[in-house]
């Protein structure tokens, strides 16, 4: 079309494979999730609400399922990050007493590690474990990451501390 305002033609009509789903946005509670049937008569899990995942402290290669507090932080969307969604690559405050006596049994007999990464055994002593989400819930319908360690926590505690200070 010109310069007439008029409606311009569509390049291609509406196909069955670009018709999409409302999001599933997952948010932190007592456990829910819904079976979905996908193309090729496959079967997604969709997690509406999630309240325990399973994390690994990556340096000791240890795995533990954890209780998730609350999204600390997420680098896409504060709004996620207010209403606690839980997505691919949000950071959470988690809860485990098996993490928390692991961590306290390492830092025990190897003193060396301890001095290693002082930053995160300061914090698991505080209470505070921070781990980062790595599956997607909202498509495999649970909560798999890692346990935040060396610089990477040091960042992200850094982050929570200015958007705390800015709160104030």
């Amino acid at each position: 079309m010109g310069n007439t305002g008029g409606k311009k033609r569509t390049y291609c009509k509406k196909r069955k494979h670009s018709l999409a789903r409302q999001t599933s946005s997952t948010r932190i509670g007592e456990e829910r999730i819904k079976s979905i049937r996908v193309r090729g008569g496959n079967e997604k899990l969709r997690a509406l609400r999630l309240n325990n995942g399973v994390f690994t402290i990556k340096s000791h290669d240890f795995t533990f399922d954890a209780k998730i507090l609350q999204v600390v932080y997420h680098p896409t969307s504060n709004e996620l990050m207010r209403t606690n969604t839980l997505t691919k690559s949000a950071v959470l405050q988690i809860e485990s007493p098996e993490a928390k006596q692991f961590i306290e049994g390492v830092g025990s007999k190897e003193p060396t590690v301890k001095e290693l990464d002082p930053f995160f055994f300061e914090s698991n002593e505080k209470g505070n474990l921070y781990a980062i989400v790595t599956s997607r819930p909202g498509q495999v319908g649970k909560a798999d990451g890692y346990v935040l360690q060396g610089n990477e926590l040091q960042f992200y505690v850094e982050k929570l501390k200015k958007k705390k200070s800015k709160a104030i």
